[in-house]
């Protein structure tokens, strides 16, 4: 018993100078911004990564870029029927053009969602108005595409979503923060059908990851599985719908 004792003191006493050294090392590192913020970043990260094995029960193979996981999406999308792509969060075009050039098909419909004059608030390090296009859609000359200039809670709510029974849906997330994510989402979740495609371009962040908690991998009506993953994206599978259709 004596011995126990002795050995959970000795614990007690490693555990309260471990905690002292991070706090130190913690303190110091914090006085540079740049650490700082790699700090911060690779400690969001590696929750990120934990909260993809707790969420989907396996270890997830982490695909090297975004790139990547558009690569297996797109391997995913059906050639032999109609596609509809919703991107929410365009900014220079980058994106839409690297799809664009990948899906030939031409009965693709491609809705792009963007205020096009930069963030509504405050995000990570970014101010409000940060990473804005001038307002200005990107100069993509497809006919396929279609762009809604604005707040997506003001466009989106403007269309008459009547989808196709024989579409596969693609939707692609990069609005960056809470809000918008959430209202998309929310707009068009009960129209989603198995075998439709979601990808959340800053899934690592807490703005995207709330959504996913609260609405997508925790969704009664929706069941999703892992698709592909990187260490700041994912994308999900839709593998089954519950939602009455009118």
């Amino acid at each position: 018993m004596a011995q126990r004792f002795r050995n959970a003191g000795r614990d007690e006493k490693t555990s309260a100078l471990r905690q002292f050294l991070f706090m130190l090392l913690s303190k110091h590192l914090s006085r540079f911004a740049f650490t700082r913020f790699i700090t911060q970043n690779l400690g969001q990260r590696a929750n990120y990564v934990q909260w993809l094995i707790d969420t989907f029960s396996k270890k997830p193979d982490l695909a090297l870029s975004r790139e990547k996981i558009w690569d297996k999406i797109i391997s995913g999308v059906a050639r032999d029927r109609p596609v509809v792509v919703w991107e929410f969060g365009v900014a220079w075009g980058y994106s839409t053009d690297w799809w664009l050039k990948r899906l030939p098909q031409k009965n693709l419909n491609w809705h792009g969602f963007d205020r096009f004059t930069g963030l509504p608030r405050d995000w990570r390090n970014y101010k409000a108005g940060d990473l804005s296009a001038g307002g200005v859609p990107p100069a993509i000359n497809d006919p396929r595409v279609r762009w809604y200039v604005g707040d997506v809670e003001d466009t989106l709510p403007k269309m008459d979503i009547r989808r196709d029974p024989t579409a596969q849906w693609v939707i692609l997330f990069d609005l960056d923060i809470y809000e918008p994510t959430s209202f998309a989402w929310k707009r068009l979740q009960q129209h989603l059908r198995p075998g439709d495609l979601l990808y959340f371009d800053e899934a690592f962040d807490d703005d995207e990851r709330r959504v996913l908690n609260e609405s997508v991998v925790r969704n009664p009506e929706i069941e999703v599985s892992l698709f592909a993953c990187s260490p700041l994206a994912l994308a999900l599978r839709v593998e089954s719908v519950k939602f009455q259709r009118s």
